[in-house]
Formats: C-alpha cells, sequence, structure tokens
C-alpha cells in the first residue's frame, strides 16, 4: 500500500473479485467510507447516506476524476450541440493514490466543518 494513504491511516480492503478486475478498494475510518482505484482509470469514493424522503440507508458514488466540457452532436438532431462534462481518467496508478490522498483530506476538512457549523447552531 501506497505510504501517503497509510500515513493518512487508510486500510486496504480490496476484495480479490476487486483485485482480479484491476481494482484497490481503501476504507478511511474516520469518515467511514470507501475510495476505489479503478484500472479503467476512474477513481471513486463510496460512501453510506440516508434518504431524505424515505430514511433508509443506501451507498452512493462520488467521482473524484477532474472533469472538462466538452461539445456533444445529439444524434436525434444532426448538427445540434450540447455543452456535457466528460471525466478526465487517470491510467497512471500513483497518480490515481495522489486523488484519493487529496480527496481524503478534502472530505475530512469538510465533515470537520459541518459537524462545526452543527455545534454552532445547536447552542
Amino acid at each position: 500500500m501506497s505510504t501517503k494513504l497509510a500515513t493518512l491511516g487508510l486500510i486496504e480492503v480490496t476484495s480479490q473479485r476487486q483485485a482480479n478486475n484491476g481494482t484497490r478498494c481503501f476504507h478511511d475510518p474516520m469518515t467511514s467510507c470507501d475510495y476505489l482505484s479503478y484500472e479503467s482509470g476512474y477513481v471513486r469514493r463510496k460512501y453510506k447516506t440516508t434518504s431524505w424522503w424515505s430514511d433508509k440507508k443506501f451507498f452512493t458514488m462520488y467521482q473524484l476524476n477532474k472533469k472538462r466540457m466538452v461539445q456533444r452532436e445529439l444524434t436525434w438532431i444532426p448538427g445540434k450541440f450540447v455543452e456535457c462534462t466528460e471525466r478526465i481518467l487517470e491510467m497512471n496508478p500513483e497518480k490515481r493514490i495522489d486523488i484519493i490522498s487529496r480527496a481524503v483530506v478534502n472530505y475530512r476538512k469538510t465533515l470537520r466543518k459541518y459537524a462545526m457549523s452543527d455545534s454552532n447552531s445547536a447552542s
């Protein structure tokens, strides 16, 4: 495992099936979420959340790859273009680890900020 991720306290929890597919999974015990690095170039955060209307718990995935805006032609209206968001895939495994380490630090800061604002509003 990467020394960056070990320093942050992440634990590699890659299953055999994920390893066979070239995916690596790291669990962050501080935020109870997983970070996944895919051989295809995608990087994602997986966490459990609660539905605001049904109160049911479910997992959601958040993409961490950089993105860019591109023009795409609509297939059903030739000559009509729309602006779309496209993910930039990172094929280098070390750079995907860098994306994860930055995301871990930023997400922890964000959760701390929300926890602070909740405690201030409760007083």
